[in-house]
């Protein structure tokens, strides 16, 4: 069995260097012109980022979501240390940049970029959402002396058995390199101790963080007078079976209408295309700017939700709720956004990746399963024909978020002792 040695893994990451270099000026000309870094992910900084304090970082735009409560509670805490956030993927930055905190792509894991980025920063700590570890990265980090602590950090069945398989003495040397892991549940923590066993990994249950997500600023979406459900974070080939399901609703409900929200806005152009071959009539948000859902046209039967930052809003306002990634193999979104105003929520099985949050919910009932289009359009029928039911689910959701609040407490107790207060 061939497993990952630190000399393989340079020479695969030289060999896709052709490709990350087309990645970075793609990104580029994509991003913001007073945001733009010429090869940003390779050690090159915007101007003006503070030095001295905390690098987080959050791959995309769920990670930088989680991150929100901790950010604002570090920042309350510990109001001399600036924060800075990395992110890779553009949504992810578009989110930190939401927040107010500066921001910056993270570098490939090249040991020059690195160790410029480090140099440059002068990071007190850093923390990285989740499960995004790079060898280079940790190597540097260790070099310059600069602790680093993951948080929410979890490991699904597919990844816990991959890294078991392939990860070898890379893997090792990596997680012996870490000051820290705060894990989101036991059994993660009994996995990256399996995975970093004959090291001193000190590796916690700090619980999810995620759970202590707070209620946004701003008044809800909804529309009056009319039956609303929403679709949320979809993926390529789950819109089709959700409009179908919109579409066997409308012939019972012919003033019905969906708010598709994609979970990555940049498709929205395919998806009004498929939207229109359908005969049905959809308003951009980003077009239209529907601020408020009475502003959409009677004859309109779809909503298409093409801007990010916005979703907490329709959580709010609309009651009946399909959480996308999870009727394709994606491994689903986290429904405690939605749980969080008491809404329960329709899913399919593909939620691995948050199965503990998942699993919480349908313990409680406080969830409804769906397999294909026509269950969910039965689904969301009987939402709306038994309100009261519905909402009761709703609370039990809500309860379940409620009873797992304190991780970001537990988190930053964990990693106090590497900060100045």
């Amino acid at each position: 069995m061939m497993v990952m040695r630190h000399s393989l893994y340079f020479v695969l990451l030289w060999l896709f260097s052709p490709g990350l270099l087309f990645d970075s000026l793609r990104r580029f000309f994509r991003a913001p012109k007073k945001t733009r870094v010429l090869w940003a992910q390779f050690g090159r900084l915007p101007a003006g980022l503070p030095v001295g304090g905390i690098w987080l970082h959050a791959v995309s735009l769920g990670e930088v979501r989680a991150a929100a409560v901790l950010v604002r509670v570090m920042q309350a805490r510990f109001p001399l240390l600036p924060i800075v956030i990395s992110t890779t993927t553009e949504t992810g930055a578009n989110a930190a940049r939401a927040l107010g905190v500066p921001h910056f792509y993270a570098p490939f894991d090249f040991a020059f970029a690195q160790a410029r980025v480090l140099k440059k920063l002068q990071p007190q700590l850093i923390i990285v959402m989740e499960t995004e570890l790079w060898p280079n990265w940790v190597r540097a980090a260790a070099r310059q002396a600069v602790p680093m602590v993951v948080v929410n950090a979890r490991l699904s069945d597919r990844s816990f058995a991959r890294y078991q398989r392939w990860g070898g003495s890379l893997l090792r040397e990596t997680l012996a390199g870490l000051d820290m892991i705060c894990a989101q549940s036991e059994r993660d923590r009994v996995r990256f101790l399996a995975l970093a066993a004959g090291s001193s990994l000190d590796v916690r249950d700090c619980g999810n963080i995620k759970f202590d997500l707070s209620l946004p600023d701003g008044p809800p979406w909804g529309v009056a007078h009319r039956l609303v459900w929403l679709a949320a974070s979809t993926h390529e080939g789950e819109e089709a079976q959700v409009l179908a399901a919109h579409q066997a609703l409308l012939q019972r409900n012919p003033s019905a209408l969906l708010v598709l929200a994609p979970r990555h806005p940049e498709r929205a152009a395919a998806i009004a295309v498929e939207i229109a071959e359908r005969g049905l009539i959809a308003e951009r948000v980003s077009e239209g700017l529907l601020a408020a859902g009475d502003a959409v046209r009677a004859s309109a039967n779809v909503v298409l939700l093409d801007q990010t930052g916005q979703l907490m809003r329709y959580f709010a306002g609309i009651a009946v709720v399909f959480m996308g990634g999870s009727l394709v193999p994606t491994g689903g979104h986290n429904p405690i956004e939605p749980s969080v105003f008491g809404r329960a929520v329709l899913s399919g099985r593909a939620v691995h990746n948050f199965r503990d949050v998942y699993a919480a919910l349908d313990a409680e009932a406080a969830l409804r399963w769906v397999d294909n289009d026509s269950q969910l359009a039965q689904a969301v029928q009987t939402a709306w024909d038994n309100p009261a039911q519905w909402q009761a689910m709703g609370q039990r959701a809500l309860a379940v978020v409620m009873a797992n609040r304190g991780a970001t407490e537990r988190v930053l107790q964990a990693i106090g002792s590497f900060l100045i207060k």
